[in-house]
């Protein structure tokens, strides 16, 4: 990871625990959000760069309850409760499976909201072209707290990017 990524996502996981009523302190739980449809090398290097940037950033980030939810299709969604240095040494993605179904932000986020709406921070790796059958349900989804505790690490060819949950054009 670059500097500048690393310098710009430190400050917006600052902004997203620092938004009213989000994160009062004591042990964090998170939720890292992979798209089984990314190699497995760049998962296990972005997730690897990410936990170790956020460790070395902060004290809250030393002990997380962290849920690893695989996205491998809209229907098949697996969590696992894992410490955030397991991100570090890539044990976590041993029975990683790439797979190329077709998934939508939608199942994405009605699932979050069901299951992770209690997480303080969501981390979510995908593909830069994140597909969304109904807008409407999306952006009630992401309400009122999804999109505030939401951050999205989109890639492209040519680099990586985040765009929070408020900034995708559908909160």
């Amino acid at each position: 990871m670059e500097l500048l990524f690393k310098m710009n996502l430190n400050n917006a996981v600052e902004r997203v625990l620092h938004v009213p009523g989000n994160y009062s302190g004591g042990i964090l739980e998170m939720t890292l959000v992979t798209d089984c449809a990314l190699p497995l090398d760049y998962v296990r290097n972005t997730a690897a760069d990410v936990a170790a940037c956020l460790r070395s950033h902060s004290e809250v980030f030393r002990n997380v309850r962290l849920n690893l939810l695989y996205w491998k299709s809209n229907s098949d969604m697996e969590n696992r409760v894992i410490p955030i240095s397991f991100l570090q040494t890539s044990g976590c993605f041993e029975d990683y499976v790439v797979t190329g179904e077709e998934k939508s932000l939608d199942a994405l986020t009605a699932k979050l909201k069901l299951f992770h709406a209690r997480s303080k921070l969501i981390l979510v790796l995908a593909d830069e072209a994140l597909l969304v059958r109904d807008k409407d349900e999306v952006q009630k989804n992401m309400k009122p707290f999804l999109g505030k505790k939401s951050l999205f690490l989109c890639r492209n060819d040519l680099e990586m990017k985040w765009r929070r949950g408020t900034e995708l054009g559908m909160v």
